[in-house]
């Protein structure tokens, strides 16, 4: 196959390069950093919206997935720069890669399990993504009160509601769009969500008994991007190692 993927150099997209291409697939990148073993690497910077539309008119396909796995973790005043990169970046390669997908193919998007709680925030992600664009960030950002780490949250709320509003219009057009969502990985970024998340990170974690591998988040990534997983549309997938189930029997009473 041949695969486009934005966020390639280092965690979960280093780890996801390294899988397609002992599969056999041909990858080109988009990244600000070069990453190591793909076939063609585009330098941009994610932030920009004009270098994501000049990078990606370099390429012309057709390839046959689309994985959007750039992003940004919360760190000291990051809250626009998150939500460019981690909403309108992201939104910003879709659309300009679309139009080179094959017929069939697969578009694979990198939430988080911080995004559970879109449904409950629905309005305030509506308003983020009904933004002009992300000169409109940091006026919403202060109207809204958002920190980095509700920023996180919020950018990952988007990324779902994102996919769920693609499957009926990419049907049409015989592909498909999933996500996926990781908890606490062990990647260079693993250090600011603990820091971020402070002692319900560290409780988490202990609960389950380890962090999870960039590799076991790159399997369930390279499936959803095959061919195998027509089936599968539109959903949103947790690779947790299990707290998502654990806090619901919590809540529900079913320890």
């Amino acid at each position: 196959m041949q695969i486009a993927l934005t966020g390639a150099a280092s965690g979960i997209g280093a780890a996801t390069v390294g899988r397609l291409k002992a599969a056999g697939h041909h990858v080109t990148a988009f990244d600000i950093a070069e990453p190591a073993g793909v076939d063609r690497w585009l330098p941009v910077d994610l932030s920009d919206m004009d270098a994501i539309a000049d990078a990606t008119a370099q390429v012309a396909g057709p390839f046959d997935a689309l994985i959007l796995n750039a992003g940004l973790p919360p760190r000291a005043d990051n809250a626009v720069e998150l939500l460019t990169v981690n909403v309108f970046g992201l939104m910003a390669a879709a659309r300009a890669l679309e139009p080179k997908l094959a017929p069939g193919a697969s578009i694979v998007a990198t939430a988080s399990r911080a995004g559970e709680h879109w449904r409950q925030n629905l309005p305030q992600v509506k308003a983020l993504m009904g933004l002009t664009g992300p000169a409109a960030l940091p006026d919403f950002v202060a109207a809204n009160q958002i920190d980095p780490l509700r920023a996180y949250c919020l950018s990952k709320e988007a990324v779902v509601v994102w996919t769920l509003r693609q499957t009926e219009r990419l049907l049409a057009k015989n592909m498909r769009a999933n996500c996926v969502s990781p908890s606490a990985v062990d990647t260079p970024i693993l250090g600011d969500f603990k820091a971020a998340l402070g002692e319900r990170a560290a409780h988490s974690l202990a609960r389950v008994g380890r962090a999870g591998q960039p590799d076991e988040i790159a399997a369930l990534i390279a499936f959803l991007a095959g061919p195998e997983s027509g089936w599968v549309r539109g959903q949103n997938v947790t690779v947790d190692g299990g707290m998502t189930a654990m806090a619901l029997c919590d809540e529900l009473g079913l320890g």
